[in-house]
């Protein structure tokens, strides 16, 4: 199963460390280790003294999303650790391993791969030296392609396939067409 949750980098949780001094029940600001404190909701707030887990709203309140109080003073010393857990929301997403459909337009900075062929108005599959390209939409006036075929290539049954201009093979490629083949 895959990781669900925020990145690492983002901190899915952090945790507070506070000495205490004589009936403090007020814990805000830097920590021992100068990491001022922070959350996004009390209902993510783990709170210790000493190492034992505190009951929330029966030992403390964490509502400031700044500050936990305790409802009794600690001793001067005491240890308390507070565990601030990353609350995220996952929406508008399509699965990686189900697919999905993409209802808007999708943007792509960099190289992008497909495996497997589209389907749709607009779409086609095109197979050459770099191996299948797909595209997912209307194409620009001109589609440009080498004039040698330098890889072997199927056009399966149930496939069409159009070569604009002068086509070569180089020597020991073969097409192989199941389909349909135009070479206009």
């Amino acid at each position: 199963m895959p990781y669900i949750g925020n990145s690492p980098k983002n901190n899915v949780r952090a945790r507070f460390y506070y000495t205490a001094s004589a009936s403090q029940t007020l814990f805000s600001g830097a920590d021992i280790n100068g990491r001022t404190l922070k959350y996004q909701d009390g209902g993510y707030v783990d709170v210790y003294l000493n190492g034992v887990l505190l009951q929330d709203t029966t030992d403390y309140t964490a509502t400031t999303k700044t500050s936990v109080s305790l409802v009794s003073g600690a001793t001067a010393g005491d240890l308390v650790e507070i565990v601030a857990y990353g609350i995220f929301s996952v929406s508008d997403t399509v699965s990686a391993s189900d697919g999905g459909t993409f209802s808007g337009n999708v943007v792509f900075t960099g190289t992008a791969t497909f495996n497997g062929g589209t389907s749709g108005a607009g779409g086609g599959s095109y197979d050459g030296d770099n191996g299948p390209v797909n595209t997912g939409g209307k194409g620009d006036i001109f589609r440009v392609h080498e004039a040698e075929l330098n890889t072997d290539v199927t056009i399966a049954s149930g496939e069409n396939a159009l070569c604009a201009g002068p086509l070569t093979v180089a020597t020991g490629k073969t097409i192989t067409v199941n389909g349909n083949l135009v070479i206009a």
